[in-house]
């Protein structure tokens, strides 16, 4: 017989499954929270024990995707690989995703915010942010960026530059790609902080 946690992690599944499905089919904007309570099978409650929004069913569903991304880039680094080109890439897809959902970016970026406290940001494989510390810890074992600066406090920095740039973007479609703007974000950052030898 299920346990309790095995019972709510199986009814977690059936609801990303079924929102899966559906915004596969008709769109994230198309699909309404009834839609995947429906095709779950499950009561509304259930759903708000699981999810706040539809949107966080989104975000959870899009970690769980980038998943083995993030493990393969990881492991790349540790054989050797150097970071800096990975957070360049990781800015480079982020830009991607954003832009093929342009109209929810702004809610994204947002929602995003709420939930910088949790534990779930400091892990590697399960946010943008705990992948950012971990690629710029790595930068500052090889030498790239400098080591006076808390590894944390850097993620910070980057996740402040992510965050205002996809804000004004959605709010300026006619600026920049996003793409552009997280370059050049990137660059001016690094500008800073990387390593310099000492005269």
């Amino acid at each position: 017989m299920a346990t309790q946690a095995e019972r709510r992690a199986q009814t977690r599944e059936k609801l990303l499954s079924a929102a899966k499905t559906l915004f596969e089919k008709q769109g994230f904007e198309a699909t309404l929270i009834d839609q995947v309570i429906k095709l779950a099978n499950v009561a509304k409650g259930t759903f708000y024990q699981h999810f706040d929004s539809k949107l966080e069913i989104l975000i959870a569903l899009e970690r769980e995707a980038g998943r083995g991304r993030t493990r393969e880039a990881l492991a790349a680094i540790e054989a050797g690989a150097s970071a800096l080109p990975v957070l360049e890439n990781y800015l480079e897809s982020l830009a991607e995703w954003f832009t093929a959902r342009e109209k929810i970016a702004e809610a994204m970026i947002l929602s995003s915010l709420s939930r910088v406290d949790s534990e779930t940001t400091r892990h590697p494989e399960l946010s943008g942010r705990g992948f950012i510390h971990a690629v710029l810890k790595a930068a500052q074992q090889q030498g790239t960026i400098r080591k006076d600066t808390d590894a944390w406090e850097l993620t910070g920095m980057v996740g402040g530059f992510i965050t205002g740039a996809v804000l004004y973007w959605s709010r300026n479609p006619q600026a920049d790609s996003l793409s552009e703007m997280l370059k050049r974000s990137l660059r001016l950052f690094l500008e800073g902080a990387q390593a310099r030898e000492e005269m």
